[in-house]
């Protein structure tokens, strides 16, 4: 933990002075005062007071337009509250400084318990070192569908390689060959290569399959945008598995929109089975996200009758498999439909 030693090291004044800031502002100059309050936000400094908000935690998600994002909130939120536990959400359009401030922010009154739902981290192998000072300040940091290399901190997410596995194996057994396979941008982290991984593991089980990929924009417009482009490349695919139901949505509207029949013509798979799936015309197949699970692991963690379960000190991983919705957007493919043999991906 900091002191009011490591406030007043960082900006250059001394102990006193520093404590005459925090406990009588009204007594030193303003430009003192905001060197204080900025090295205090540098340092990560906790003032000493009230324990009331030992039982909020932060929750920190990509936006609120996402329904995978306030379906995750709702069910952490419904578990957690029977622990006397309260939740503060904030959302961080998957920016860097936004989330480094909200983060601060939440920590510099007292919030300790941080939880990051599909962070910053999740899509790259970079390092960032929020994370860490966080840590060495005394924070308790959870990470849901994605955790930053080199923190040692709890990870809960889906299993990746099942979720590419069943989608595969769905369409396969349906008689499909020629599979396309649409995901967010390309990126350096591990996480973001283990589905594909496990698609083109179960195609090549299978004489004369294949998987084609295109990597696009998260969300509806990025399924409507990438699959133009991957049907343009590739007409002879029957089926098509998207990293997101949303994906998969803007996919449909595609089809719709261009005289190709779903699921007659083409069989679509999403992934995350939000509610919104069976809304939609035909209703969509999807690989639903155990969120069950993952609240319930939350509400573990937060539990401090629980908490020597995550205590260790290394990175501890929790994976929950997904599960298969089956509706009406998956079918056997048309017969006399041309096979190709080329298993290029």
């Amino acid at each position: 933990m900091t002191s009011l030693r490591d406030v007043a090291k960082q900006a250059g004044i001394s102990i006193a002075t520093a404590s005459r800031v925090i406990n009588h502002p009204e007594k030193v100059s303003k430009s003192t005062r905001e060197k204080v309050e900025k090295a205090m936000g540098e340092v990560l400094y906790v003032q000493k007071i009230s324990t009331v908000q030992e039982k909020i935690a932060a929750l920190f998600i990509p936006d609120l337009q996402n329904p995978v994002f306030t379906r995750i909130t709702e069910e952490i939120e419904s578990r957690v509250k029977n622990l006397g536990w309260s939740i503060l959400v904030c959302t961080t359009s998957d920016i860097l400084e936004t989330e480094r401030q909200h983060a601060y922010e939440f920590f510099s009154h007292n919030i300790k318990s941080l939880i990051f739902v599909s962070s910053v981290a999740a899509n790259s192998s970079e390092n960032y070192p929020h994370y860490k000072a966080l840590i060495k300040s005394g924070a308790r940091m959870l990470f849901i569908n994605g955790a930053p290399r080199n923190v040692k901190a709890t990870s809960i997410s889906d299993d990746e390689l099942f979720a590419g596995q069943l989608a595969a194996e769905h369409l396969l057994n349906l008689g499909h060959r020629k599979i396309g396979f649409i995901t967010g941008k390309r990126t350096s982290s591990p996480r973001s290569t283990l589905r594909l991984s496990a698609i083109k593991s179960e195609v090549i089980k299978h004489e004369h399959a294949s998987v084609k990929t295109v990597y696009g924009n998260w969300g509806h417009k990025g399924g409507y945008e990438s699959f133009a482009q991957l049907y343009k490349l590739h007409p002879n695919i029957t089926a098509i598995i998207c990293a997101s139901d949303l994906q998969a949505i803007g996919v449909l509207q595609y089809c719709n929109e261009n005289g190709i029949n779903v699921p007659d013509e083409l069989s679509v798979i999403g992934s995350d089975g939000i509610d919104q799936g069976d809304w939609v015309s035909p209703p969509l197949t999807s690989i639903q996200l155990p969120f069950n699970e993952i609240a319930n692991a939350v509400s573990q963690w937060l539990n401090p009758r629980m908490q020597e379960n995550f205590i260790t000190p290394n990175s501890v991983e929790i994976l929950f498999k997904p599960n298969l919705i089956e509706r009406k957007s998956t079918n056997k493919p048309r017969k006399g439909i041309k096979v190709e043999t080329n298993k290029d991906t």
